[in-house]
């Protein structure tokens, strides 16, 4: 909503004192990179100054987050996330999907009709929640006040009123942010439009760009006006969850243009692909998408739509270790359903993410300022090596090589039973393997051939420099 005491033209009064008067078709700017790779690095970090960074997320971002598209209750959700504490898995987000309300009859229209058979009381379960240390959020498909016929596009007092009115209610409530879903058959559309199709555009500005504007603009501006005052620390910085394009998903092999986004986009972190994403896709779209969207932060549901094999769970769970976001979502990827070892194993993943959290806090940092990503591609440190633009691996924290595995169309053939192979392009320089440290020095092709268990993972031996937190906790805010 408009600040107490603002004004705007009278021209404006029907977009709230947005201008749409400015787009100017064929409005270009010009980079001048210079020569070698610091003229494409200060390219970058340029880019960044005219249209405004990544922000900087909240440290409890880079902890384990856990939805699981089930119809919960109070008394289940509580037992499982002390389940979570019980076996000593590190877990800092834990959210609701869509069950938080009523469905029926529309009434997911709104946002005063709460799921009170399931959760009687949200405002104590908040406080649980806050009492365990840990964040949540609500999944939203907002729907038009427009299409209700109740007057008002996007930008329109009544719209305005309405959607700030919901969502602060919640906030007010406990919450701490909302996840955007634009994956539905409704959405609200960008400014100036009349619809309540998902995927609508106002000449490439589409209701994915505009619904991440919305929601994260709502938290932030909830957090300045009723949580700062207080002097509450405990909601962090602004977040969001939002779709990182229009679509249902990703794909394997998809050409990166297919999902660019207005440079507006990368302002509003963080972002998610979409259902039914393979890991192969979450890989490349990760890596792709920090390289030309400027957006460090997309990731897809870790562990997948389905509920897999145990070696499927565990290759997801590598990759989202050693990745920007760790989500888990879908199926039911709750650790304790699944064998010993594989619990195990899930927990050592999550233990060793935070204990990188020391670096990914930083690299966060850096690439707000210089929208450097912390899942880089190969081009961004030799863009004269061939292999380096090879999106299926990538740099991690500047100094980590990661080959996350999944099943090829054609696998490689291995010499061990149930163990899986890949290519890995290495970079110049020595690189240490993580698991049984040997050295291999590139730039070389080489076949690496690991379990289910094991992520193919090498560290630059030099000059290499990653910050370790020395204790193990299983929530950010008791991390060192």
């Amino acid at each position: 909503p408009r600040p107490l005491g603002a004004s705007v033209p009278p021209e404006l009064e029907a977009t709230n004192g947005y201008d749409f008067g400015n787009s100017v078709n064929g409005d270009t700017y010009v980079f001048l990179f210079g020569s070698g790779l610091d003229g494409w690095s200060s390219s970058r970090a340029d880019f960044v100054q005219l249209s405004g960074p990544c922000p900087l997320l909240p440290d409890f971002a880079y902890g384990t987050w856990f939805t699981y598209w089930h119809d919960y209750t109070a008394a289940e959700a509580k037992d499982d996330i002390q389940q979570w504490e019980r076996l000593d898995l590190p877990l800092d987000l834990w959210g609701l999907d869509m069950n938080w309300r009523r469905t029926e009859n529309n009434l997911d229209h709104f946002y005063d009709y709460p799921n009170t058979t399931a959760f009687p009381d949200f405002r104590e379960f908040f406080a649980f929640l806050r009492s365990h240390k840990l964040r949540t959020f609500f999944n939203d498909h907002p729907f038009p006040i427009a299409n209700r016929g109740e007057n008002g596009l996007q930008m329109s007092p009544e719209e305005i009123e309405f959607r700030w009115e919901g969502l602060r209610h919640w906030m007010e409530q406990g919450l701490t942010f909302w996840w955007f879903d634009a994956n539905w058959g409704f959405s609200i559309p960008p400014p100036l439009l009349n619809t309540s199709e998902t995927g609508a555009s106002l000449n490439g500005f589409d209701n994915v760009v505009w619904g991440s504007h919305v929601y994260y603009s709502a938290v932030r501006r909830f957090d300045a006006t009723h949580r700062a005052p207080r002097n509450d620390l405990f909601y962090g910085r602004p977040l969001s969850l939002s779709k990182f394009s229009p679509g249902l998903g990703a794909d394997p092999g998809m050409d990166p243009a297919s999902y660019a986004e207005l440079p507006a986009h990368h302002r509003y972190p963080v972002w998610w692909t979409g259902d039914q994403v393979s890991l192969q896709a979450s890989v490349e779209t990760m890596v792709d998408s920090g390289l030309h969207g400027f957006k460090p932060f997309v990731h897809s549901d870790c562990g997948g739509d389905w509920k897999g094999s145990e070696g499927s769970l565990l290759r997801w769970t590598a990759h989202c270790a050693f990745g920007s976001i760790l989500r888990f979502h879908g199926a039911d990827h709750r650790p304790w359903k699944y064998s010993g070892p594989t619990l195990d194993r899930i927990r050592a993943y999550l233990k060793v993410r935070y204990r990188l959290l020391p670096s990914l806090i930083a690299a966060g940092r850096k690439a707000t300022e210089t929208g450097r990503p912390l899942v880089a591609r190969g081009d961004l440190f030799w863009p004269d090596e061939r292999g380096s633009s090879i999106n299926t691996q990538y740099v991690f924290l500047e100094d980590l090589l990661v080959a996350p595995m999944f099943h090829l169309t054609a696998p490689l053939e291995t010499t061990i039973p149930g163990e899986i192979a890949r290519e890995v392009w290495v970079p110049p320089g020595d690189w240490e393997d993580a698991w049984d440290g040997s050295i291999v020095r590139g730039p070389t092709t080489i076949v690496s051939q690991q379990p289910s268990e094991r992520i193919p993972l090498w560290y630059r031996r030099d000059g290499a420099f990653i910050v370790l937190a020395c204790d193990e906790a299983t929530r950010v805010d008791d991390q060192d």
